[in-house]
């Protein structure tokens, strides 16, 4: 008991030690807080002071309401027309961006049937030039056997031939 009181003691020390630094952490943090929150209080009075100065202007300086409507109006019109114009422009190059597009596809397009018509046509070379090889090779292979086979007939009437002369040469010299 006395182990599990000391270890818990340890335990209890240490989290003491870790709540003592947060609680600094946390001192600290809000020591900066105060100091922001005076200076946001310095700075509103500051924008006060210069929100009063300029509505103190812009009561000086008022321009007269109906130039103000009329130089309005102006702008808006002026913004109208330039928007009209910058439309057109977008519209005429998308037009000629989407005819660019239908042509790229037609290149394409005309582009991969050739390279397919291309291919076709190699592969069906590859398959004439294979066929030729295979019976070249097959007529080989037909001319080695019958080549193999006068070797053997000729060969067994050499042999024959052999046994045919040592037979006279054996009657001979009887």
């Amino acid at each position: 008991q006395v182990v599990e009181l000391s270890q818990q003691l340890t335990m209890e020390s240490k989290r003491s030690m870790q709540l003592e630094a947060q609680n600094r952490d946390l001192q600290e943090e809000l020591s900066t807080l105060r100091g922001n929150c005076e200076e946001l209080e310095t700075s509103k009075c500051q924008l006060k002071e210069e929100l009063e100065k300029l509505q103190h202007r812009l009561e000086t300086n008022m321009v007269d309401h109906q130039q103000m409507e009329q130089y309005k109006r102006e702008v808006e019109e002026r913004a109208d027309e330039d928007i009209r114009k910058k439309l057109l422009e977008v519209n005429l190059f998308l037009h000629a961006q989407a005819a660019s597009q239908d042509r790229l596809e037609q290149i394409r397009s005309s582009h991969h049937a050739s390279l397919r018509n291309q291919l076709k046509e190699r592969i069906r070379d590859f398959e004439c030039e294979l066929n030729r090889i295979r019976n070249t090779q097959q007529e080989i292979s037909f001319s080695r056997e019958r080549e193999m086979a006068e070797l053997e007939m000729y060969t067994e009437l050499y042999l024959e031939e052999v046994k045919t002369r040592r037979c006279l040469a054996k009657k001979l010299e009887r």
